[in-house]
């Protein structure tokens, strides 16, 4: 069965029908969203996810998409998150980082835009980008231990870009009130995390490390100190 390649064939596939019949008037939106509308990704490798907002997310009434499973798998789509509009207003002070990636980074496949309108409460996201940047930091430096015994060093920098960028999106947000159009937005306000030089000048590759993680510290400590209303 032919995969789709892009979100214009996914949305002109059949999906969009086949969600609508099965999720009937339950169904508010249907949207791709997350790492498979983010710069690099290939739909020949990693999975289109789609996540859904309900008027009932119970399991009684999410059950029939099960019968979509085997379907979705040979196309490779991977059904992931499953909200109803009030879960998502009680969630505010959880999850304001990704109900700013799916408000600003989706694509419809059925019903309406998910969070049209959504504005984060600040505090809370300036709260999440600060803990998760902070969880990533103490793997750094973990892995800079190790840095000598990796037969892939630069795999240290691109394994951290893919878990950091989706938080710079929140921080490049909190600094300007604007959601970045691309990745390239953040490496203009942070030019040290981009992708380092090659590893195969050892003194110029652990400056551009040491660099890196100067860098993250700097940014946990201006999201820490950080004022926002």
């Amino acid at each position: 069965m032919k995969k789709n390649l892009s979100v214009i064939e996914l949305q002109n596939s059949d999906w969009p029908r086949l969600l609508q019949e099965t999720l009937g008037d339950n169904l508010i939106s249907a949207f791709a969203h997350g790492d498979c509308l983010m710069e690099g990704f290939n739909s020949m490798e990693s999975p289109w996810t789609i996540s859904f907002i309900l008027r009932d997310n119970s399991s009684e009434k999410i059950a029939p998409l099960q019968n979509l499973l085997k379907k979705a798998k040979k196309e490779n789509i991977e059904f992931r998150y499953y909200f109803t509009l009030k879960e998502i207003q009680s969630s505010e002070d959880v999850f304001p980082l990704e109900f700013l990636h799916i408000a600003h980074r989706n694509a419809v496949i059925a019903g309406a835009a998910p969070l049209p309108n959504y504005e984060p409460n600040m505090e809370c996201l300036r709260l999440e980008c600060e803990r998760e940047l902070r969880g990533l930091l103490v793997h750094l430096r973990r892995a800079f231990t190790y840095l000598k015994e990796d037969r892939n060093p630069l795999g240290f920098f691109v394994r951290a870009s893919s878990t950091m960028l989706p938080t710079m999106y929140g921080v490049y947000y909190l600094n300007h009130r604007e959601y970045p159009e691309n990745h390239q937005q953040i490496f203009n306000d942070y030019p040290a995390l981009q992708t380092p030089i090659s590893s195969k000048n050892e003194k110029l590759f652990l400056n551009s490390v040491n660099s890196y993680i100067s860098t993250v510290t700097e940014i946990v400590n201006l999201v820490d100190t950080m004022e926002v209303v």
